[in-house]
């Protein structure tokens, strides 16, 4: 299943919105390439692609949670955490121990846990910054 952006998705802040129609297009870029590539190379560049632009797309919006006073900053920094974590674990699981193979099976489960997390960390979680963020005064740009 693709996942579509919707702009009852955005947040209102052009960089988390742009960031997080690219997750994805990350994770639906992982089936498509699992169905040409063989499913273990698949695994591995999405995970290691996810991993380093999510950890990107953390750090900013928890810049822009700080910046807009987020009351609930640790929780979601938690959750960050969490799913970083989970990545880590997965490649780890698949590509470092080799404690489970790499099936068809293991990608669609790979697959439908990232769809679920992103769309529910979006849903649940990250519009819950939005009244936070539309404080933040027009001319707010993140550090470089």
């Amino acid at each position: 299943m693709t996942l579509l952006w919707r702009e009852e998705m955005s947040v209102g802040q052009a960089d988390i919105d742009g960031d997080h129609r690219q997750l994805i297009a990350i994770v639906n870029d992982f089936m498509n390439m699992a169905k040409r590539l063989p499913g273990d190379r698949a695994l591995h560049e999405t995970l290691i692609g996810l991993h380093d632009y999510a950890a990107l797309h953390f750090e900013r919006e928890e810049a822009i949670q700080r910046a807009c006073h987020y009351p609930f900053h640790e929780e979601h920094k938690h959750q960050h955490q969490v799913l970083l974590a989970e990545i880590q674990a997965m490649a780890r699981r698949y590509f470092i121990d080799r404690t489970a193979p790499v099936t068809k099976a293991s990608l669609e489960e790979t697959a439908q846990f990232l769809r679920h997390w992103l769309v529910d960390h979006i849903i649940k979680s990250d519009l819950r910054m939005r009244d936070h963020i539309a404080k933040l005064p027009p001319s707010f740009r993140l550090p470089d």
